[in-house]
């Protein structure tokens, strides 16, 4: 599984913030379902699509990140650095027809987050500060 390496131009809670509003959209149920998290390994940091961490996660995990899964996260990462909230390693990172939805902050509060994942757990492991 091939990691996103991306270098931080804001504070990481401005990129989580940020992150915590970009994904999948249920528009009629006005309900958000976030595709992507920042890793952390040491100094490095990553951007990493929410089935990549149950990889990392869990060494039983079954790994089902497909190519659309991959080229959604690239679609995020695209869209980071263009705000100048990040720098990408790989600089063949371009946008893709991924439907990726972008709520504005504005309309956060009446928006239902959901997250596919366990975040709770995640915060008391090693490297995951998400």
């Amino acid at each position: 599984m091939k990691l996103l390496k991306i270098k931080l131009l804001v504070d990481k809670k401005v990129i989580q913030e940020t992150l915590n509003r970009i994904g999948i959209s249920n528009k009629k149920t006005k309900v958000l379902y976030p595709s992507c998290y920042i890793y952390e390994d040491g100094e490095d940091h990553y951007l990493v699509h929410f089935k990549q961490l149950f990889t990392l996660s869990r060494p039983d995990a079954y790994d089902n990140v497909s190519e659309q899964d991959i080229l959604r996260r690239n679609s995020i990462a695209f869209c980071l650095k263009n705000w100048g909230l990040i720098e990408v390693e790989d600089k063949f990172i371009e946008p893709h027809d991924s439907y990726v939805f972008v709520l504005p902050h504005d309309e956060k509060g009446e928006w239902k987050i959901t997250h596919k994942i366990n975040l709770f757990t995640l915060r008391n492991k090693k490297n995951f500060d998400i």
